[in-house]
């Protein structure tokens, strides 16, 4: 009998608090911006210069357009004592992962051997590129990309997502100090794996995708092909009425259709946006902001945008969350379960249990914690299922992929520069894990590790200042 008036409750609550979120958004005053723009004007001139032209031949010519490259680790040969190798690494964070066809899974992140992040030019930074063929239970460091040998250059915000005809793609962001005399300082560059069942796949030779961050959200995939990529202007972070989200278009043949972009707002941070198709066509997207989420929607195609404010649910403050369609039509939320609020001049962060009582973190208090996977029935306007994924420190920036089964995995990461941790975990779950908020699959698993440099005699140690 408890068990039935404890479902009956939360049954009640999650309707109450469905058609409460659903009147809202029906009733949000919105906003419209137009804005279809030069895709020039705003990725700068992305034509490579010939082969030949001393641009294209490193060390010989460096420029924002010199290829970079990608740099094979730990294979069968190398050396020991490489400057990559994991226990030399203090800092990392900021995971993707993908699944190839067959089922293998590989993962990105970047990280450091001597310090933490450091925006815009991210030095002594570099991407990690690691594989999986056992389902997530042991995995392999294989690729690194790393500009530091080019004018001390850094990476960040690497990326993988998988194209309309099943192939993996890495993004790697590369930075460089150009002291301002290059369009391309910050270069966003796209290889494919040629064979992403062998863990030392081969790859195409990198395109120049633009000059914007554009490698945090996976592109969305359209019915027929044409993809839409998510585009931030991060050097612009914290500046009144700059534009900097923005979404790119892109024809099956990877040509530019259009660029269209939101109004600045000063309420956005870093704005990780992740736009989702909805059952009517519509586009529907989150993101990041000060207090929140904060949402927009697009009715042709992602040309203009309407915006709608807040989202009434508050989730990710200031933080990465995710958005994704399942097969089976749901809508897959992965984000940060924590609110906020003010209390005598402070925030305080707590979180809303099952019977809809608050709950103050008193272990953990951040908005970075407690990552959550959520269900919605009704394309993104009420999320009524969830299920707590880890909330064991500062957890954040998820990123998800699907199998063929139907599985999710799903990546995060957990303080970043905290010494014994900056790990990179993952779990497997289902929708039928979700919906029951809690794991009840047999193959379904919980925060494996990815990698943990503490693991193999690296990571943060006291006295590190990082």
């Amino acid at each position: 009998m408890p068990n039935q008036v404890s479902f009956v409750r939360q049954t009640v609550l999650a309707l109450t608090i469905g058609c409460l979120i659903a009147s809202f958004l029906l009733s949000y005053p919105s906003t419209t911006h137009a804005q279809d723009v030069d895709p020039e004007s705003v990725l700068g001139d992305t034509t490579m210069p010939p082969a030949d032209d001393v641009s294209q031949n490193f060390p010989y010519g460096i420029t924002g357009k010199t290829p970079p490259s990608l740099t094979k680790v730990n294979y069968k040969g190398q050396k020991p004592y490489h400057k990559h190798r994991i226990n030399l690494r203090v800092f990392q964070g900021c995971p993707q992962v993908e699944i190839s066809e067959e089922g293998r899974l590989w993962a990105t992140w970047f990280g450091s051997n001597v310090q933490a992040e450091r925006a815009p030019f991210h030095e002594d930074q570099f991407s990690v590129i690691s594989t999986s063929a056992d389902d997530g239970k042991t995995w392999k460091e294989v690729f690194i990309f790393d500009p530091s040998e080019m004018l001390d250059g850094g990476a960040s915000d690497p990326m993988l997502w998988k194209d309309p005809q099943g192939n993996i793609r890495f993004i790697g962001l590369r930075n460089i100090d150009f002291k301002g005399k290059d369009e391309f300082a910050s270069s966003a560059w796209e290889f494919t794996m040629l064979d992403p069942e062998n863990e030392h796949t081969a790859w195409t030779k990198p395109r120049l995708l633009g000059n914007k961050n554009i490698s945090v959200m996976k592109p969305l995939i359209f019915p027929d092909g044409t993809i839409m990529r998510s585009m931030d202007d991060f050097k612009l972070v914290g500046k009144p009425d700059k534009v900097r989200i923005r979404f790119l278009k892109e024809g099956v043949d990877g040509k530019p259709i259009f660029v269209s972009e939101l109004p600045a707002d000063n309420d956005a941070g870093f704005a990780e946006q992740m736009p989702i198709i909805r059952k009517d066509g519509s586009l529907f997207t989150f993101y990041r902001a000060k207090k929140g989420q904060k949402f927009a929607e697009s009715f042709d195609g992602g040309k203009n945008w309407k915006l709608g404010g807040y989202y009434p649910m508050q989730f990710s403050i200031n933080t990465k969350c995710i958005l994704k369609t399942l097969p089976s039509g749901r809508v897959l939320l992965v984000a940060n379960d924590v609110q906020m609020k003010k209390e005598g001049g402070k925030n305080k962060y707590y979180y809303t249990d099952d019977s809809g009582q608050e709950r103050i973190l008193d272990k953990n208090p951040t908005s970075r914690t407690r990552m959550t996977a959520f269900l919605s029935d009704d394309d993104g306007k009420t999320f009524p299922h969830k299920m707590l994924l880890s909330d064991d420190g500062q957890i954040s920036y998820p990123s998800a992929t699907v199998g063929k089964d139907g599985a999710i995995y799903i990546v995060y990461d957990q303080g970043r520069g905290v010494i014994g941790q900056h790990a990179v975990f993952l779990s497997k779950i289902t929708e039928e894990d979700i919906l029951a908020g809690e794991v009840v699959n047999t193959e379904s698993f919980l925060n494996n590790t990815v990698s943990r440099p503490s693991d193999h005699g690296g990571g943060r140690r006291k006295g590190d200042k990082l």
